[in-house]
């Protein structure tokens, strides 16, 4: 299959797979929870969820390796057309989200070792606005790049420490997948800044960040009616919502800029 073909195809599949995971996801949180928050025995909700990520991931990868295969660059990313406010946006909710956490780990009276990571998320949401309206100006981008891929790296485990204290993994799923696709995306976009990015591995997981976030926002409306105990530490917050929408939106659109067309003839 022609590059250009399989990248159009993807783009049309990836629209699917978001309407496909926010539907499963409202019909789960509606129809599989009981009125005390939980799975009743022997429900299939979990497996599903989980098979169904996979599935989704799995049909990305098999179409992402039809992609092109060449070493990526800053330059495939631009600066201009309808990028450029997407991704202003996508600062904006992580600049957002990294605040708003500040203010609720303050009013907590949590220490200054653990609101480090957002406020070095803040950091990130300026730094990805300024990179969004400069040029790309080659290997000194990777340093800019590497600090919300370290922010990334370091929120998904302190979230992870905070989900490992409730067996709850029918609420964690989703936002899970987003998380580790986002980490793992912002890493592979450090490369392009020394010209050896790896295209395909981009798509694939930009892609899954995106789809997998969708599938996590029905999670802040829908369980605010669920009778979660107040030690639920996977309940979604306003402050998660905006960071993950924001990582998710930026590793998305560098996903369909690198499916162009000059990006994959070039």
């Amino acid at each position: 299959m022609d590059n250009t073909k399989a990248a159009a195809l993807l783009r049309k599949i990836a629209v699917c797979c978001i309407v496909l995971l926010v539907g499963f996801r409202v019909l789960v949180l509606q129809t599989a929870i009981d009125k005390d928050g939980l799975l009743p025995r022997g429900s299939i909700a979990l497996p599903a969820t989980v098979l169904l990520c996979a599935a989704v991931f799995a049909a990305l990868w098999i179409l992402s390796s039809k992609l092109n295969r060449l070493p990526g660059r800053e330059a495939l990313f631009s600066v201009q057309g309808a990028w450029l406010p997407l991704k202003l946006i996508a600062a904006g909710l992580l600049l957002a989200g990294s605040v708003l956490s500040l203010l609720e780990l303050q009013q907590l009276s949590f220490r200054s070792a653990e609101t480090l990571i957002p406020a070095v998320g803040a950091v990130s949401g300026m730094l990805m606005g300024w990179t969004s309206l400069c040029e790309p100006r080659g290997k000194g981008f990777f340093w800019i790049r590497l600090i919300p891929s370290l922010f990334t790296g370091a929120a998904l485990v302190m979230r992870f420490r905070s989900w490992s204290h409730n067996p709850m993994v029918i609420y964690i799923v989703p936002v899970l997948f987003a998380w580790a696709c986002c980490m793992v995306e912002m890493m592979l976009l450090s490369g392009f800044s020394l010209n050896v990015g790896h295209r395909r591995s981009a798509v694939l997981f930009g892609l899954g960040a995106g789809i997998f976030a969708c599938m996590a926002v029905p999670d802040y409306f829908l369980t605010k009616q669920i009778p979660l105990p107040d030690a639920f530490l996977a309940r979604m917050t306003l402050s998660d919502l905006l960071t993950i929408l924001g990582l998710s939106l930026w590793c998305f659109v560098a996903a369909l800029e690198l499916m162009r067309r000059r990006a994959q003839k070039n």
